[in-house]
């Protein structure tokens, strides 16, 4: 009569040791530590592009054989340069108020040879034909519509034109879903995945959406996709199978640290002395997801990194990259030869360095 409590006790302890040490078996990793193998890159001599010929970079995008700066420069938003030479050859997305025109610098994606881009002002989609504007060097090369979207509940920060009438978008759906899959007739097919902040109070609909912004990218062959959010260790692996969202793996290590402000009425997110830099820019070959990642203190650091992480679109790691600079932005090209970085020059303006891959 005496034992038994005894021995209830002694295989609770003996049972509570194995789950404490289960649990420190299991202890989540930080980003970097998932990468064993890494390799530097070294920069590829033959690859020139003039450095009058571009303003402020806000982004690169590339495919085969083209190269598309962000950069609002002589009225447009974007120049197009030769992926191989590096040559200039356009400049397209006019500022305006006119029907081929954008009312302010806006993203844009890349697909075959087509650009789309969307303003979440007028919520207007429309595609360059980047043959076009190779052949014409003119401005714009006669932009298509492809939608004005109109739906209710919907904040945009990223838009991946599937088709000409199938929109992938990420930000904040309902301001709960991350990412939102609709049609050109206003039609939501589907959304999906919770936002990190689903159910914190102190964020209201467009700080939680604010909160939420980061970067989008499609496999080139497939359907499938990666997006990461700015100011966090968090990346989802996701694909689309019968216009559902389906999620592969979603790799949250670290949520945002940040602040929801509301002064008398104006709404924003505010950064804290512990906001980690983290994911910066995203590119994406049928083969792999390529991240500019930071572990680094906003404050400390800005967003910039020498560090690219390679993933596999089921969301496992690679390799990692070490650039010989920091970079702000980074594109690799189809054929995964190249990987091209947006990079500060020694007067502070911008330049593009092209690096050889493995």
């Amino acid at each position: 009569m005496i034992k038994r409590p005894y021995l209830s006790f002694t295989l609770l302890l003996l049972l509570s040791m194995c789950i404490l040490g289960g649990c420190e078996k299991e202890k989540s990793h930080t980003v970097l530590e998932l990468f064993s193998e890494s390799q530097s890159l070294s920069p590829k001599k033959d690859f020139y592009v003039n450095e009058d010929s571009i303003a402020i970079i806000e982004g690169l995008s590339c495919d085969g054989k083209n190269l598309i700066v962000n950069d609002y420069h002589s009225g447009c938003c974007y120049t197009l340069f030769d992926k191989k030479s590096g040559e200039y050859i356009a400049r397209f997305g006019t500022i305006g108020q006119g029907p081929a025109e954008l009312p302010s610098p806006c993203y844009g994606y890349l697909t075959e040879s087509d650009f789309t881009v969307f303003d979440d002002q007028t919520r207007i989609v429309m595609k360059y034909s980047l043959d076009s504007l190779r052949n014409s060097r003119k401005k714009d090369g006669s932009p298509v519509r492809l939608a004005q979207y109109k739906i209710p509940e919907a904040q945009i920060s990223k838009l991946i034109a599937i088709d000409d009438t199938t929109f992938l978008c990420a930000g904040t759906y309902k301001s709960r879903y991350q990412y939102l899959l609709f049609n050109k007739n206003d039609s939501v097919l589907d959304y999906g995945v919770d936002v990190y902040n689903t159910a914190d109070s102190a964020f209201q609909t467009y700080t939680r959406y604010l909160s939420n912004q980061g970067n989008l990218v499609m496999n080139p062959e497939k359907h499938t996709f990666a997006g990461s959010i700015n100011f966090s260790s968090n990346i989802d692996f996701f694909e689309i199978v019968n216009n559902k969202i389906e999620l592969i793996k979603s790799l949250r290590l670290g949520d945002p640290i940040n602040k929801p402000v509301n002064e008398e009425g104006i709404y924003y997110v505010d950064l804290t002395e512990n906001t980690q830099t983290g994911y910066i820019d995203l590119s994406a070959t049928s083969k792999y997801v390529y991240a500019l990642y930071s572990d680094k203190k906003m404050y400390e650091n800005s967003r910039k990194s020498d560090t690219v992480l390679v993933f596999d679109w089921d969301g496992n790691p690679i390799k990692k990259y070490s650039l010989d600079t920091d970079a702000y932005y980074i594109a690799v090209d189809s054929t995964q030869q190249s990987l091209f970085a947006a990079v500060k020059n020694s007067s502070s303006g911008w330049k593009i360095i092209c690096y050889a891959l493995d």
